[in-house]
């Protein structure tokens, strides 16, 4: 078999990440007699993919396509297609480069042309229901991630998800068939990027390249500015350390606004909350690495995510988390100290518990030791793309 892996991802964020180990574990998927491509719209992943000696195709459709594409959007014309056997132009791509299987790596709108291919999906966000009124789910975007979810679980060979708690979702939100749904763990691409650079003077980018203040302990929310991510909770956090003159923090935002990050920045600037906050912006992958292994604290309040990059990226570096207790699947709980999204008092006082009483914390750092280990192993996750694609379907 020819075995495709669609990355449909931009140039950054988590998306990025979650293609880039793909790419990477690609390269040590051994199948007898099958082959591994990949398939991209993304010039620049293009490019980036036939550096790293991996064959793929690049995805372009032509105007005609687009129409087409937009027409195969109404069930009505779906069905006239499939009456007079017309097939949409990514079918007709997979057929012409004779690809038996195309897996996507993330939730893609072309999954919805594949009701006859062999595809499997991996699946994000399966509690999306719960965060539907925040703006970016707004305009469609709701009802078009809920369609792929269900065109997922009626016509993918297999779905892929990351915790016990995304299959449990499935099965109960979306009347999954359990035999479906396999629990693939996830494997940040950051901490082979550290390894590969582990030379670099990683203090100093700290130090210098940011201007940070002396003498703080930091707390670290690596997160695109969408609403569904909860800066506001951060924000609203940082009232009570004013209010009692809590001094000794300094926040750190990294991540590209969308569409929430002048609201968060008014906030800040009407509070008079700059002395607390430092936005960085979008940033590399060393700067990213630096910000990891020198600050003291990540904090993850967002609304989505049973498992995430972040999360485990802090593990790797053996932070103490604090991560949103009500979506987080309950066998990471005991790694992270769980907060309430919602109630920013709670959340400034267990951090100040943490930072000053030494003796009381919730998670001690020398307890997070092996963690990483066991909860991203390579070598599962290989054996597992290699037990299922030896299987003919």
């Amino acid at each position: 078999m020819k075995i495709a892996f669609f990355i449909d991802s931009s140039s950054v964020g988590g998306g990025y990440y979650h293609m880039m180990n793909f790419v990477n574990l690609a390269k040590e998927i051994k199948l007898e007699k099958h082959s591994i491509v990949f398939i991209t719209r993304n010039k620049k992943i293009f490019e980036l993919l036939n550096k790293s000696g991996i064959k793929n195709y690049f995805f372009k459709p032509s105007l005609l396509n687009k129409i087409s594409f937009k027409l195969l959007r109404s069930r009505f014309i779906t069905k006239i297609f499939e009456l007079i056997n017309y097939y949409n132009p990514f079918y007709q791509f997979i057929k012409k480069n004779k690809i038996d299987y195309v897996v996507f790596n993330e939730p893609s709108y072309f999954t919805l042309y594949c009701k006859h291919l062999n595809f499997i999906s991996y699946i994000f966000n399966t509690e999306i229901d719960d965060v539907s009124h925040f703006n970016e789910f707004k305009n469609g975007n709701y009802e078009r991630q809920k369609k792929i979810i269900s065109f997922s679980v009626n016509y993918a060979k297999k779905i892929f998800v990351f915790t016990e708690t995304n299959k449990i979702d499935l099965i109960k939100r979306y009347n999954c068939d359990s035999s479906k749904i396999l629990i693939q763990n996830l494997i940040p691409y950051l901490p082979e990027v550290y390894q590969n650079n582990i030379e670099v003077d990683y203090k100093k980018i700290f130090r210098t390249k940011f201007a940070l203040p002396q003498n703080k302990k930091f707390l670290f929310y690596p997160a695109q500015f969408w609403e569904h991510k909860n800066h506001i909770l951060i924000i609203e956090m940082i009232k009570y350390l004013k209010k009692n003159k809590f001094n000794e923090i300094s926040i750190i935002f990294s991540g590209n606004d969308r569409g929430n990050f002048s609201k968060i920045k008014n906030i800040v600037e009407k509070e008079e909350l700059n002395s607390y906050v430092n936005f960085l912006g979008e940033i590399s992958e060393l700067e990213l690495i630096a910000i990891y292994k020198y600050c003291d604290y990540v904090i993850i309040p967002t609304f989505i995510g049973r498992c995430s990059l972040p999360l485990l990226e802090s593990l790797y570096f053996k932070k103490i988390i604090f991560y949103n207790k009500n979506i987080l699947d309950v066998s990471l709980l005991e790694y992270v100290i769980g907060i309430d999204p919602n109630n920013a008092q709670e959340l400034y006082l267990k951090i100040k518990k943490n930072i000053l009483d030494k003796n009381n914390q919730e998670i001690e750092i020398k307890n997070l030791t092996g963690v990483y280990e066991q909860l991203c192993d390579k070598k599962k996750f290989i054996n597992n793309f290699q037990n299922l694609l030896k299987i003919p379907h």
